[in-house]
């Protein structure tokens, strides 16, 4: 991992951390992994147990911000390069309807389950 997005991912999951409850950093085994390509995620759902890692991979040729404002699993990874991954842990059971801000069509359920 290059040191610069090593010091950013520490950065940003500082910052949401303390902001949203949210612990982003990357995992060593996440239990999902969301690629964003054409202005779609793909796979377009999918279900997590509790405390789960899900990455999210840009596999694109622009940029993306990944976010979702669910109560109790809100979060915003803010604007995320091509070829970048971040991580979200999702602690809350139910729906997490997933966006990007700057393609509003893209839509990702994810099911948080026990």
């Amino acid at each position: 991992m290059p040191l610069t997005r090593s010091i950013g991912a520490a950065m940003l999951a500082a910052a949401l951390s303390a902001t949203a409850g949210i612990a982003v950093a990357l995992a060593a085994d996440p239990a999902a992994t969301i690629s964003q390509k054409g202005r779609h995620f793909t796979p377009g759902e999918v279900s997590v147990k509790k405390g789960d890692t899900v990455r999210f991979v840009n596999d694109d040729f622009y940029g993306h911000n990944v976010y979702s404002e669910t109560d109790g699993a809100s979060f915003d990874i803010g604007l995320q390069a091509p070829g970048e991954e971040r991580d979200v842990v999702l602690e809350k059971l139910g729906i997490v309807d997933v966006r990007c801000r700057i393609h509003p069509r893209m839509r990702l359920k994810i099911t948080v389950e026990e």
